[in-house]
């Protein structure tokens, strides 16, 4: 043989690069796979709505000659789209299971709607390529969190929207940053490039992304396959059998004779003795117990009821053992969402918290152009004080709120605890914002705001994830579309009309009012919890058979 047919596979890299395929049509199967296109489709999302705000100015009012007011129209109009896009794409992705379709149409919009912007000429194209990335984004965001909260639902969902909302923060509050470098060094036409690239990579992306119900399926299937392996480890152990996990079930185990998953108890430990192994009679227990597993959920099922599965047993021997029923087909629907208060206020939160950071768009610009002659790009700059804090702050706080022991002493408030501390501190920051008289100022008390709100806005979307998870857990894209609509309703409103307030009252004055939006809200939010506290005491939460709080 020659020197040559001693090298192996691995020379050559093909063995390499046929583990490096696998592991990635594996990790496309993966919660974490589902969980980093959902975050790059909310940034993309957000980062289009932020991208215009440093160079606004020099096209409406410069170009176009527009007043400022028409600065909170654009941004309203964004709101709008989204009030669209976000209920109609849940209702169907919800109704239908289909995640994959709603978001890929959303992002080839996203994408072809930003050219469009980029290339606009008058106010009313302006206006219509904002409504249309308002639909598109609205579809991309409710789908999107409703693929992270199908694979992380429960209390585990904390930690992943906290991750996601770090993507929402780099896009809302760092768009400005990137509009301004990327419209210094291209302008219009830079920007749409821009946003078409990122649109491109995730939807490449999402294009090789399986269904987060295959997801699951495929978790589950691991997760068996582990369980079956440590079960045939323990019955090894314990009995000295060598039984495979796919014979465990009709497997002739020499020492101790036949041994099926619905043998009695004191049958398997009995057979143990006899072999002359020293059993533990517990661990043995819990074999017998695993093994039978199905043998005893369906003994144990009540009569008559449907297990989860939409199996009735029946209760006459000479009828068949089980029969096929359909599951009940009640939907959750927004308004039944609406009736819930967690819900409700969380919506309310929405509505404050993100306004009031998205207040900073129509009126920070400005404020600056007029007072210091800032220029674009350094307008850009600034808004780094406030997107660095929340990015960083957000995986943190998401951290917290999955943590029991921490919500246990936040008790009744546990979640909304965050959401109201966050909002009155960030009230206090951007009162503080209205009395600066110097950039260097300005910037510092725009770093405190970033975190706080930060803090404040991660636990909103944790909140909906686990309270549709108690209901029930079939309107995850729905919530999110709730959510949606809430942050246009912020952005609709609050934008909106701070530009004219702003005219009349000034900068100082009209932070004193987002200020006070953020107490109004915190005041809100507090009401029901403490009113539980007032009822039931502390102890009621904490204590044998607590009470249920978020």
């Amino acid at each position: 043989m020659s020197a040559n047919s001693n090298l192996g596979a691995d020379d050559y890299g093909g063995s390499k690069f046929s583990r490096t395929v696998r592991k990635c049509n594996n990790f496309r199967s993966t919660p974490a796979a589902v969980l980093l296109v959902s975050t790059m489709a909310v940034f993309a999302d957000t980062v289009v709505y932020g991208l215009i705000v440093p160079f606004l100015p020099a096209i409406l009012q410069d170009k176009l000659g527009m007043s400022s007011s028409a600065n909170g129209i654009l941004f309203g109009c964004f709101g709008i789209g989204v009030l669209v896009g976000a209920p109609v794409s849940a209702y169907i992705s919800d109704r239908w299971k289909i995640r994959k379709w709603p978001m890929i149409i959303g992002l080839i919009g996203l994408g072809a709607t930003s050219v469009f912007f980029a290339f606009a000429d008058a106010f009313w194209e302006l206006v219509v390529a904002r409504l249309a990335q308002g639909i598109s984004s609205g579809i991309t965001w409710a789908v999107g969190l409703g693929m992270i909260a199908d694979v992380y639902a429960g209390e585990a969902i904390g930690k992943a929207m906290g991750i996601a909302f770090s993507g929402f923060t780099l896009g809302y509050l760092g768009g400005p940053v990137l509009g301004g470098v990327i419209y210094n060094a291209g302008g219009t036409h830079a920007i749409a490039i821009f946003v078409g690239a990122i649109t491109a990579v995730d939807l490449a992306f999402r294009l090789v992304l399986k269904e987060p119900k295959d997801v699951l399926s495929a978790a589950a299937s691991k997760s068996a396959s582990m369980a079956d392996l440590e079960l045939a480890q323990q019955e090894k152990q314990l009995l000295g059998t060598s039984c495979s996990p796919s014979a465990r079930n009709s497997v002739d185990c020499s020492a101790q004779g036949p041994l099926n998953a619905v043998a009695p108890l004191p049958t398997l430990i009995a057979s143990a003795a006899v072999a002359g192994k020293s059993a533990d009679i517990i661990g043995v227990s819990s074999i017998a117990q695993s093994l039978g597993e199905k043998a005893v959920s369906i003994e144990e099922q009540d009569v008559g009821k449907p297990s989860a599965t939409g199996v009735v047993i029946s209760a006459d021997e000479d009828e068949p053992a089980a029969q096929v029923s359909a599951p009940a087909d009640k939907r959750t629907t927004m308004l039944d969402l609406l009736k819930e208060w967690p819900i409700l206020a969380c919506c309310l939160a929405t509505i404050t918290v993100t306004g009031a950071s998205g207040s900073f768009e129509p009126t920070l610009p400005i404020h600056l152009v007029e007072k210091y002659n800032t220029k674009p790009d350094l307008i850009g700059v600034v808004f780094i004080a406030i997107v660095v804090p929340s990015v960083v702050i957000g995986p943190l706080a998401g951290k917290f709120t999955d943590d029991e022991r921490v919500l246990s002493r936040l008790a009744p408030y546990g979640r909304f605890a965050f959401i109201i501390i966050g909002s009155l501190a960030a009230a206090v920051a951007i009162a503080c914002i209205g009395a600066t008289h110097n950039i260097a100022g300005l910037v510092v008390n725009l770093v405190f705001v970033g975190a706080l709100s930060g803090f404040a806005a991660v636990p909103i979307m944790s909140i909906m994830g686990v309270h549709v998870h108690r209901m029930g857990g079939d309107a995850y894209a729905k919530v999110y579309a709730l959510f949606n609509i809430a942050y246009s309703v912020g952005v609709i409103i609050i934008p909106t009309v701070l530009p004219p307030i702003m005219n009349a009252v000034g900068f100082a004055a009209t932070m004193g009012v987002v200020a006070s939006i953020l107490v109004f809200g915190a005041i809100v939010l507090a009401i029901i919890p403490t009113c539980q506290l007032r009822k039931y005491g502390r102890q009621a939460f904490i204590g044998e058979n607590p009470r249920v709080f978020l």
